[in-house]
């Protein structure tokens, strides 16, 4: 049995920057987007990534509406990345005792609602409340397009829309469904008697600089928009020249954002970076559902989930309704990747190449050789003497750690690059852990009682 247990996924702290990655790199990512357009049936495309020394690229390709070039602040239609906004703002507010993840939604709503009554925020969060999805059905399509300029208010979504009937038991499956975060997007409305455009601005979106994110059908922009090429019902339509307040304000909470590939790499790499949320709240956030292994999310947690066509240490969120967006951060490889598209094509059909290009591109290279610009680990291993649970952080990547008792016998060893750890050491005793970087070795006693 192995002694040392991962408790959470590698961080690497990162830092925006105007630095640019390695032109070869450049030259095979754009190209790439290039052919998504040419040959693959998209009108307008946009990608960002963040490498994991903070390097950054944009690329861009195709029109938008008004055949309008894409550029890199072009706003397209987030789809459900608007779910982790939501998750997130949501565990913030847990975080100063506003919401109770564990309290039932009548404790925050008044609403003539059939629901369970017993079906919690948490629930709600992670698709286990039974509730069926009004966006998934034949009749979605046809509310949306019998009148654009008409406006949907959640209230009516959730008691004139939503089906009543539940999928399951409250709590004894798993059933992804946009029901559960209008819902949800609700009561963080309620809690605060702020609007939801408000409290996501000033609590996420200002602080982290992500100034072309927008709250669809309840607030203006006036960057270029991206278009829509989508199937309703009818097929793959232009509708890029038609109002978007039914499109907008029919998925309130759980598809409306409206944004732009760098603003959403900000939001993901920030997360997965410990700058949004306690340690605490992360850990809740990936608490992903068992029996969500087994259907396309590969894997679910509070409005965060991995990616079905990678593995499991691709971390994020995907959208698929008017444009497509894939948003996801690779904890093997340390790089956040967005990209975005305004036509309705198949799910990762640009991401997955592109994930490619760049996983093969870090495999290359010695990652620590660009990140290692300063060589002394500065390490910091606590708590010491520690009941079990264990922090070891460096001030540069590190890629290996041994665990040995006094004798030096090697118990266990973990292969990372990262700047950050947590770990679990199961067994009491006194034992010598060992941290490797490329640069520098530091071994340190730890007591375990």
């Amino acid at each position: 049995m192995h002694r040392l247990a991962l408790l959470l996924y590698s961080i690497l702290i990162v830092q925006l920057g105007t630095s640019q990655i390695d032109p070869e790199l450049s030259i095979q990512l754009q190209t790439e987007l290039n052919n998504s357009v040419e040959n693959n049936g998209n009108h307008g495309v946009s990608a960002y990534l963040i490498m994991p020394d903070g390097k950054t690229w944009s690329g861009t390709s195709g029109i938008g509406k008004s055949n309008v070039a894409i550029t890199d602040t072009t706003l397209f239609n987030g789809a459900s990345t608007t779910k982790m906004n939501i998750a997130i703002l949501i565990l913030l507010m847990a975080e100063e005792d506003l919401i109770d993840l564990d309290a039932s939604w009548p404790e925050y709503l008044s609403l003539d609602l059939d629901f369970d009554t017993s079906i919690t925020v948490r629930q709600l969060l992670n698709h286990t409340s039974g509730i069926k999805d009004y966006l998934e059905t034949a009749n979605s399509g046809n509310d949306i397009m019998a009148d654009f300029n008409r406006f949907y208010t959640p209230q009516e979504i959730l008691e004139d829309i939503v089906d009543p009937t539940p999928d399951f038991t409250v709590g004894t499956g798993f059933q992804y469904s946009n029901s559960n975060y209008v819902l949800a997007a609700l009561i963080a409305e309620s809690v605060t008697e702020n609007s939801l455009s408000t409290e996501l601005r000033n609590r996420i979106w200002l602080p982290l600089g992500m100034h072309h994110t927008y709250f669809g059908g309840y607030e203006e922009y006036t960057e270029s928009i991206a278009g829509i090429w989508w199937n309703f019902g009818n097929g793959v339509i232009d509708y890029s020249d038609l109002p978007t307040t039914s499109i907008h304000s029919y998925a309130y909470g759980a598809g409306n954002i409206v944004t732009c590939p760098s603003d959403l790499a900000i939001l993901l790499s920030s997360l997965i970076n410990g700058q949004l949320l306690t340690d605490s709240s992360l850990n809740e956030m990936k608490m992903f559902v068992p029996n969500s292994f087994g259907s396309w999310t590969a894997g679910y947690g509070l409005g965060i989930h991995h990616s079905n066509q990678l593995n499991d240490q691709v971390l994020g969120h995907d959208g698929y309704y008017t444009n497509l967006t894939d948003m996801f951060h690779s904890s093997s490889c340390e790089f956040t990747l967005v990209t975005m598209t305004n036509t309705q094509t198949s799910w990762f059909g640009i991401f997955n190449p592109m994930y490619s290009i760049v996983t093969d591109y870090c495999e290359s290279i010695d990652v620590s050789d660009v990140t290692d610009i300063d060589s002394k680990l500065n390490l910091q291993i606590c708590p010491n003497p520690t009941s079990g649970n264990i922090d070891i952080s460096s001030n540069v990547l590190f890629n290996e750690i041994e665990l040995r008792d006094l004798t030096g016998k090697l118990i266990d060893k973990i292969t990372s690059r990262t700047k950050k750890i947590s770990l679990t050491l199961e067994d009491a005793g006194t034992f010598l852990i060992t941290i490797k970087s490329h640069q520098n070795i530091e071994t340190q006693k730890i007591v375990v009682f």
